[in-house]
């Protein structure tokens, strides 16, 4: 039985000119019928860093950002009311 990987060592040996006839005759094929696609099943993990960058600041979690916006929030509020 050929594998999927046969198909795709013979399409890398392939010429050039010959790519958009081989796609065109490979899509008329059925196509197995996804379920449900998960879009975090194609996402890649985050790396957060542990201290500010230079860019600006970095949360650790989402309680440090949720302290900083209400700093930010209040700060606001004092000098819209105060200032």
């Amino acid at each position: 039985m050929t594998t999927k990987e046969d198909l795709k060592q013979e399409i890398d040996k392939l010429d050039g000119n010959c790519l958009d006839l081989v796609l065109r005759l490979l899509q008329q094929f059925p196509h197995q019928q996804q379920s449900k696609h998960d879009p975090l099943s194609c996402s890649r993990p985050i790396n957060y860093p542990d201290a500010e960058t230079s860019g600006g600041l970095a949360f650790t979690d989402i309680e440090d950002a949720a302290v900083f916006g209400k700093q930010l929030r209040s700060s606001a509020w004092q000098r819209s009311h105060h200032g």
